[in-house]
């Protein structure tokens, strides 16, 4: 789902309840941490969830109380394949980032950082980080959207792009069997999924899906074709308009009906 169908749903719904009060995210959490940054900060973040879901302090009537995580350099270096600096970036830029929560019901409104304090221990190969509970659940949720492959392969990816591109495959292949594993996409759709501003759609298909269509291909057992969409506005050349994406396998057995 595009940031641009998720408002149009999130308006949907909010016709649909007659105003009524609800708590809402105003920023997309997986949006900050990828488009706003590199390929790294996913993995970053998926490291940090791995680490999460194995601790047993996030209570949920504890949502505001800090949890305190040691990392060993060495082993957050070999399951990431990223360098100390990247990792420092990485950390740098979370802490930079801030999540606010809007609770229209008690007309509330609230800033957390996404990551408070961090502390680099170089002599004994050890970070020491500590995040409130109520985001170590958002980081913990990020890691689902990756669930469909294994980790290796998710580390091995370079682009941003990429990574932002597989819970979506993994959204269309999840279609129902009666539904082709397809979706059609206009310019501006595909700017605000990646987080760009190209002008026409060649730039989108040069610069964004060849190259993730080849590295997925290389990489990945679930990848995708695309095809371009054109209309005749006048007698001129025809007009890209927008997209196809179907979801394949990477034997090339079509997933679509």
């Amino acid at each position: 789902m595009t940031p641009r169908e998720f408002k149009r749903q999130q308006l949907a719904k909010l016709e649909s309840r007659k105003l009524q009060p609800h708590k809402k995210i105003s920023n997309n959490f997986i949006d900050n941490v990828i488009n706003k940054n590199t390929a790294g900060a996913i993995k970053t973040i998926y490291y940090l969830a791995a680490l999460l879901e194995s601790m047993q302090q996030l209570a949920p009537g504890e949502q505001l109380n800090l949890s305190k995580i040691e990392i060993d350099t060495r082993d957050m270096l070999k399951f990431t394949e990223l360098t100390l600096p990247e990792i420092r970036r990485n950390l740098k830029a979370m802490q930079e980032t801030s999540i606010t929560f809007i609770n229209e019901e008690e007309e509330t409104e609230e800033g957390i950082n996404l990551l408070p304090y961090y502390k680099f221990v170089y002599g004994k190969n050890r970070i020491e980080i500590q995040l409130f509970n109520k985001i170590a659940n958002l980081i913990i949720d990020v890691k689902k959207n990756y669930t469909m492959i294994d980790t290796r392969t998710l580390m091995q990816f370079k682009s941003k792009h990429t990574l932002r591109m597989l819970p979506l495959l993994r959204k269309i292949e999840s279609y129902s069997k009666d539904v082709g594993k397809r979706k059609k996409f206009e310019l501006e759709d595909l700017n605000d999924f990646f987080g760009t501003n190209y002008k026409k759609i060649a730039e989108i298909e040069r610069k964004i899906l060849a190259p993730v269509k080849e590295e997925l291909d290389l990489n990945s057992k679930i990848t995708f074709l695309y095809e371009v969409n054109f209309i005749q506005l006048d007698k001129g050349r025809p007009k890209a308009h927008n997209i196809t994406i179907d979801v394949i396998d990477n034997s090339g057995s079509l997933f679509a009906n």
